[in-house]
């Protein structure tokens, strides 16, 4: 097993005779998590894009590390876009959920 930036990770070892072998990292040197949509709870939602993050160990405590862009500055794409539809909404400088 591999962990990376874990904070309760055991420590790396080759494989005891009790346990498989695992390797571990100190930290993430570098990671984008995904992107993710929430609700306001009113009908509304947001499409929030987490930024990069270096030297990570854990969790990001509270979603704290997003960029928040409003659903009317998102579209949506289904199985019947073209791909001249879906351009033409990046053109329009909106983001894009696919």
């Amino acid at each position: 097993m591999v962990f990376v930036g874990d904070k309760n990770a055991p420590p790396s070892h080759c494989g005891l005779a009790d346990s498989p072998p695992a390797t571990t990292v100190e930290k993430t040197p570098i990671i984008v998590e995904k992107p993710y949509i929430v609700s306001d709870g009113n009908n509304g939602f947001s499409l929030m894009i987490p930024r990069v993050e270096t030297d990570k160990v854990g969790a990001t405590p509270g979603f704290e590390n997003a960029d928040e862009v409003p659903f009317d500055q998102v579209y949506v794409a289904s199985d019947s876009d073209t791909a001249e539809t879906i351009n033409a909404k990046l053109d329009e400088g909106l983001h894009l959920i696919l």
